[in-house]
């Protein structure tokens, strides 16, 4: 009797971490960039370093404050959705900021919109999902979602310099937002699930 051997199906918690990890990498390295971009604003709207920087120490004050609501709304309504739509506006208010004419539009944008979705796609909610899919393993996959953090400052940073310089500051975010939008949703999409 022949059998033929049938290689098992992969693991469809293996797409569910890809997809995290590649959440956390450019979320994470977009939100990382931000430093690269604090000259050229001097530059072009003669705004003061501590006034543009006020934008981030906001983002970071709204990021805290509405990360325990968005862990709740992954609880009651579930993974894919809260981090697919925290993503997709986290897309667009990157893409949003290559549009910057005013102080209060910066402070708005990466002040309040950008770290209100970041905080739906946080560590926290991404590691929440990868958790369910893993029950043996479930510290190793946790350890490879929170690596995209570090992948994602690693890479787009230096990407985001390198847009800038070659081009131009508005650029350089409007790529960063487009990455996110084009990259990661569709994959989050695809791939996110709250059950396995």
């Amino acid at each position: 009797m022949n059998r033929k051997a049938t290689k098992p199906p992969i693991y469809f918690g293996w797409y569910v971490l890809a997809s995290t990890i590649l959440i956390g990498m450019v979320t994470t390295g977009a939100q990382s960039s931000f430093g690269i971009f604090v000259l050229p604003l001097e530059k072009e709207f003669g705004w003061d370093r501590l006034t543009v920087t006020l934008a981030v120490s906001l983002g970071a004050l709204v990021n805290g404050v509405t990360q325990p609501f968005l862990g709740r709304a992954l609880d009651v309504f579930g993974g894919r959705k809260v981090i697919l739509i925290s993503l997709t506006v986290y897309g667009l208010a990157i893409v949003l900021l290559s549009l910057t004419f005013h102080l209060l539009f910066l402070m708005f944008i990466l002040g309040f919109v950008s770290p209100f979705a970041l905080s739906g796609t946080s560590l926290t909610n991404t590691s929440a999902l990868v958790a369910i899919w893993f029950r043996r393993m479930r510290a190793t996959a946790v350890g490879f979602n929170s690596a995209g953090i570090s992948l994602g400052g690693l890479l787009l940073v230096p990407f985001a310099m390198y847009l800038m310089q070659a081009t131009s500051w508005r650029i350089a975010w409007a790529a960063l937002g487009v990455i996110v939008l084009v990259l990661a949703v569709p994959m989050a999409f695809l791939f996110l699930r709250d059950d396995p």
